[in-house]
């Protein structure tokens, strides 16, 4: 193995062990001590790769996320349906997450540490804005109507995620028809109209 190549394999390997302590300890918890005795190395060949546990949440957050693929994913996907790119959203967001099980633990686990909270933060707000600029696409297309497109990329991304926390089975289609269609019947007459404009 060369240099380079063994170079990030540990690299990867220090990312891997620093979600599995975040996910048993929180982030709190966690110690760099952990994370390197979890990763098998010293801890100063952990601060050759990384400052700190700062440093390896926010790395987490932006190379374990979903933020890349949600971007390539709502950049080829301007003009397609809801109904057809929401089902393929969830699926890969799911695929996200199951690959890096910590993940979701991470979000889940409070941090007292304001770095921490804020790189978290910042990663959440991105996917809902750029979810939530496609969803007012489609509701200026006119194939969705006015609503709170905020509120429903907050808690779709959310939906997602608990599921997956609590390890629960959710199918794309069925979740996403849900969203977009609810569970009124479309003939009641005494359904009222809460849209918002977000």
């Amino acid at each position: 193995m060369r240099r380079s190549e063994q170079a990030e394999w540990r690299r990867e390997r220090l990312l891997d062990a620093a979600l599995q302590v975040f996910a048993e300890k929180g982030t709190d918890g966690a110690s760099v001590k952990d994370i390197a005795e979890a990763a098998g190395v010293t801890q100063g060949l952990l601060y050759h790769y990384f400052e700190g546990k700062d440093a390896l949440v926010e790395t987490l957050l932006r190379e374990r996320g979903f933020l890349e693929q949600l971007r390539e994913l709502l950049a080829t996907s301007a003009g397609r349906p809801a109904a057809v790119m929401l089902p393929e959203l969830v699926r890969e967001y799911r695929g996200v997450l199951a690959e890096n099980t910590g993940l979701v633990s991470l979000f889940y686990s409070a941090s007292t540490n304001r770095h921490v909270r804020a790189a978290m933060l910042e990663f959440v707000a991105e996917g809902q804005r750029l979810l939530t600029e496609y969803l007012d696409a489609r509701v200026a297309a006119g194939e969705l109507r006015a609503h709170n497109t905020r509120l429903f990329a907050q808690t779709l991304l959310a939906a997602v995620a608990t599921n997956q926390y609590m390890g629960a089975d959710t199918d794309p289609e069925q979740i996403v028809d849900l969203f977009l269609n609810g569970a009124t019947a479309r003939s009641n007459p005494g359904a009222r109209d809460t849209s918002e404009r977000s």
